[in-house]
């Protein structure tokens, strides 16, 4: 499931976890696990609180999760990983 995971985070899309869980047929839950394995794994990164202050001059600004508050994560992909 790990690598359909990838595969999906490959596409380059911003995707939200609820959409990811529905997508591999899972619950949110396991997807954030997946998310951080990733991360320690090197093939991802978390965005830190800093990037919902630049939102306004984002490309995604209307699509990105970081700017909606609460307790979203967002991650981005990390070169060579």
């Amino acid at each position: 499931m790990l690598r359909r995971l990838l595969h999906l985070l490959e596409e380059g899309e911003t995707r939200r976890v609820d959409d990811l869980a529905r997508a591999l047929d899972t619950s949110p839950a396991l997807v954030e696990a997946m998310l951080e394995t990733l991360s320690r794994q090197g093939y991802l990164a978390p965005v830190g609180q800093t990037c919902s202050t630049a939102c306004e001059k984002c490309p995604l600004a209307g699509k990105c999760a970081a700017g909606m508050g609460g307790s979203t994560q967002v991650w981005v992909w990390k070169e060579g990983g």
